[in-house]
């Protein structure tokens, strides 16, 4: 098993506040490290070895989930790892992949940010899938989770900020990987789905020279039914038949110039095409992007310089052909970005972080004008262990982002960060953080142009379309966290609380629009159709507290070992009218639960793995508007979700998988209805399908 730091640790600058949050298992270390490993189990007698002390003494606590842990619960995707993290709302089944209730949350905020080895990844113009999308586990060598603000991780404004670092070539192989095909069905009497994939992974080691290569296609078929019910009671159905095909390409190579210093070099080519009919309406939607990351980067102990040079360019497309309209957007992104990140330990008890970032973007879009960005930061963060058991960081980063064309403004902010660390034993230990950002509006909030909505209902109040809102404002962010934890090699548990209190808070709303996209004075108009668009709320609050645990038993003599772990994350989020109102966020759940137990059996050479998930039924106001002289609340029912995942290893290092998803899982249901009388307005449910993906793996 590999060794793991201990976890998170509070200070009692926020006791007050009841603060706790998740952090995962930690074998017994040093109290200074801040970086904690999950365990994991292998499948070798012999105990792995002992992972190399990180020398950081960052009072900002690291969650990092291995490759190892990845295979064993059977995970196809980032996603899947991350289900598993407590704080994160995944979508559910047979949500829509777009934008709304379909998009991953954390903790009640936005969708977190993610990372290729340290380099910020964006989606497609439209808030469209990215290079993270297409990335297998194969590809990975760990998963960083930074949850708490970090000036140093960019992720002061940010909700998390997830690190994916890719997977390092053995010593002393010359080429190495692995050949994985898959072959999946899902099939109801509501919907049919096929789906197909193969994925190659190689790497190897010649001194100077590291190189890899990863490479994906896949091909995904479905047929699936929409129901859907007025208030008289009528209901209806629609079939909707999709055929999606994704590739991605990923060579990389790096070269070492000493034991100190290296050069690398990463290329990501990705493509995704989607083609869906359903009575008259015809989506055709393509997404595809190159990205380029170079990098320097010099290691001396606990000093070091990385210095990032990255290009990347996206295309994407989306066309909605029908009886009653034609919407066709074609938006191109272009970005550069140059970085530095530099690390200074002085001694074993202090250190300094700092940096600077500067980014330029341009979108060009066929239905709006261009919107040109330029973004600058600096930073600095400084880390001091003043006694054997308590570290303190303390950190700032300020930016200034200038936008021009479609919007036209410039701003600049200041974020500071105070985090403490206090490891009361060896196991026991308490982490707070406490800090101030500003978050500005993604380009593809502030594209006024409209996607269209699938599925029978699309353009109603229960299905709206999707926009954005070029006059959006900045979030002020004022948050506050802390961590409790006991740790130990076999496993232990973590609780968290957090609060934060957001100014300007960004929220979608739906309002009824013409073909111009002006609000429709006239009820039941029928040219109009309701957009979801980002507003500025006046205030919101999040809070919430989280509950981590894991336990593993190591590898008996007779070849046992499992793990098993559980989390309860529980959020409020509440937002604060221009009229002095308080609301529930309407797309929130209350709180969601998981678990997972993971078991091997070494002789047989079997791992198994059984994950569940819940989520309650919960009712929110649409939000403060009326729609036709009526307000309306939507409710979500509870639902559950259970996955399992087998794999047998064979002679000659052949493998075969069974990944079954979705068992026992319930449909996902939803019903608007008036506030006045409870009446339904509109209801609609989608099916939740098990499905059966088989796998074949060669490594060699």
């Amino acid at each position: 098993m590999k060794r793991m730091p201990s976890t998170f640790k509070l200070s009692a600058l926020t006791l007050s506040l009841c603060a706790l949050s998740m952090p995962a298992w930690a074998e017994d270390t040093p109290p200074a490290a801040a970086i904690q490993t999950l365990p994991t189990m292998t499948f070798q007698v012999e105990q792995a070895p002992a992972v190399e002390k990180d020398p950081d003494i960052s009072a900002v606590a690291k969650t990092i989930i291995t490759r190892d842990e990845m295979e064993k619960f059977g995970d196809q995707s980032v996603n899947d790892a991350l289900r598993r993290a407590a704080g994160f709302q995944m979508p559910a089944p047979g949500q829509s992949p777009r934008g709304g209730n379909g998009s991953m949350r954390f903790r009640g905020g936005g969708a977190p940010v993610f990372l290729i080895n340290g380099e910020p990844v964006q989606g497609g113009p439209r808030g469209g899938m990215s290079v993270v999308d297409s990335i297998t586990p194969d590809m990975i060598e760990r998963i960083e989770i930074v949850k708490q603000p970090s000036v140093a991780q960019a992720s002061v404004a940010s909700s998390a900020v997830i690190n994916i670092i890719l997977k390092e070539p053995l010593d002393g192989t010359r080429i190495s990987g692995t050949v994985r095909a898959g072959y999946g069905i899902a099939k109801s009497s509501q919907k049919e789905e096929e789906r197909k994939n193969i994925s190659l992974q190689m790497d190897g080691k010649t001194d100077p020279w590291t190189y890899s290569l990863s490479a994906n296609q896949m091909w995904s078929d479905s047929d699936s039914v929409t129901t859907t019910e007025n208030a008289s009671g009528i209901t209806s159905s629609q079939k909707r038949i999709t055929n999606r095909t994704s590739q991605m390409l990923s060579p990389r190579a790096e070269y070492s110039i000493d034991d100190q210093q290296k050069l690398v070099a990463e290329l990501f080519y990705r493509n995704n095409e989607s083609e869906g009919s359903m009575r008259d309406q015809i989506q055709e939607d393509k997404n595809d992007s190159i990205r380029l990351n170079t990098r320097y980067e010099r290691k001396d102990k606990g000093n070091s310089d990385k210095i990032r040079l990255s290009v990347e360019q996206q295309n994407e497309t989306e066309l909605t052909r029908s009886s009653q309209r034609q919407s066709y957007t074609d938006e191109q992104i272009n970005e550069y970005s140059l970085a530095y990140d530099g690390v200074r330990k002085f001694d074993e008890t202090k250190q300094i972080k700092f940096g600077t970032d500067l980014r330029s973007s341009e979108l060009e879009s066929n239905t709006a004008d261009t919107l040109d960005e330029q973004r600058y930061a600096l930073y600095a963060e400084g880390s001091w262990r003043f006694t054997p058991r308590q570290s303190l960081t303390l950190g700032a980063r300020q930016e200034w982002i200038h936008r021009s064309g479609l919007v036209d403004y410039s701003d600049s902010h200041l974020s500071p960060v105070l985090a403490h660390r206090f490891d009361f034993t060896d196991s026991w230990s308490l982490q707070t953080n406490i800090s101030q950002a500003f978050r500005s509006p993604k380009s593809d909030q502030l594209l006024p142009a409209v996607s269209i909505s699938t599925d029978i209902d699309a353009g109603s109040l229960n299905n709206p379309d999707q926009g954005g809102n070029p006059f959006l404002r900045p979030e002020k962010i004022n948050a506050y966290e802390s961590t409790l934890g006991y740790n130990t090699s076999a496993g232990g548990v973590n609780i968290t609380a957090y609060y934060r209190e957001i100014n300007d808070y960004i929220e979608k709303a739906i309002r009824s629009e013409d073909a111009q996209g002006q609000s429709c004075a006239t009820a039941n108009d029928p040219s109009c159709r309701f957009v979801e668009r980002p507003f500025n709320q006046d205030n919101a609050t999040t809070y919430g507290v989280e509950v981590a645990g894991r336990y593993a038993l190591k590898q008996t003599e007779a070849g046992h070992s499992f793990m098993l772990n559980a989390q309860l994350s529980t959020v409020r989020a509440k937002i604060e009218e221009d009229n002095g109102t308080e609301r529930l966020a309407s797309d929130v759940a209350p709180y969601t639960a998981s678990a997972g137990l993971s078991y091997n059996y070494q002789p047989w050479r079997v791992s198994s793995s059984l994950n569940a998930s819940y989520t309650p039924a919960y009712t929110r106001e649409l939000n403060s508007q009326d729609y036709n002289g009526e307000l309306y609340e939507r409710t979500s029912n509870q639902r559950v979700n259970v996955d399992l995942s087998i794999t047998k290893r064979f002679d000659n290092n052949w493998a075969a998988s069974i990944n079954a998803r979705n068992i026992f899982s319930t449909d996902y249901k939803e019903r608007l209805t008036k506030v006045s009388d409870g009446s339904l307005y509109q209801a609609r449910s989608n099916e939740s399908i098990p499905s059966l993906l088989l796998s074949v793996e060669k490594k060699f």
